[in-house]
């Protein structure tokens, strides 16, 4: 049984990498199904340090907006959908692997995406005028780095979840992406 529900767990985790490589926003709310209805639902993003803010998502909306934002600004995702190492306990599945995302868009057509991510740290309440101003610069020193890099460049990422089965059918809780620190 176990062994069917890693394999269960794993078509699931490969569903997702299919939606990253195809990156078809027409076919997002299909992706979206892929999650569990429940708005205690995360997907934690590689820039994430604190709740609700920066790139930590909370319900289906607001994961529905960094899928979207990353499939017209990101590059291309990999994940070791076979070398994912899954553990089952009932309804309830944990799973950890790596990937690679490359740098395939010039850096100009996600310019303005990453200008408004910066208005909004500026934005952001409960943070002291000099936290805004190195929360914003090291955002822009990272997209900077990041071009630097050029095109091509694969960058490695850890990637972890949480799965729920519902109804007989498995699905995302939590996604937590992150890279090493450079």
């Amino acid at each position: 049984m176990k062994q069917e529900s890693s394999a269960s767990v794993r078509s699931i985790l490969q569903k997702f990498q299919d939606g990253y490589t195809a990156r078809d926003v027409a076919r997002l709310d299909e992706f979206m199904q892929l999650f569990a209805r429940d708005e205690g639902i995360e997907m934690i993003g590689v820039g994430a340090s604190k709740r609700a803010a920066n790139e930590w998502f909370e319900g289906l909306a607001r994961i529905r907006e960094i899928v979207e934002g990353d499939w017209e600004y990101w590059g291309d995702v990999q994940i070791d959908v076979a070398g994912a190492k899954i553990s089952v306990q009932g309804d309830v599945a944990w799973l950890s692997t790596t990937g690679t995302v490359t740098q395939t868009r010039a850096f100009d057509t996600a310019i303005e995406f990453h200008l408004n991510d910066m208005k909004a740290i500026f934005d952001r309440e409960g943070l002291s005028a000099d936290q805004k101003l190195m929360e914003a610069t090291h955002y822009g020193m990272r997209r900077l780095y990041e071009r630097s890099k050029g095109l091509g460049h694969a960058w490695p990422f850890t990637f972890t979840a949480v799965l729920t089965r519902l109804g007989g059918e498995w699905r995302f809780h939590t996604i937590h992406w992150s890279m090493p620190v450079d």
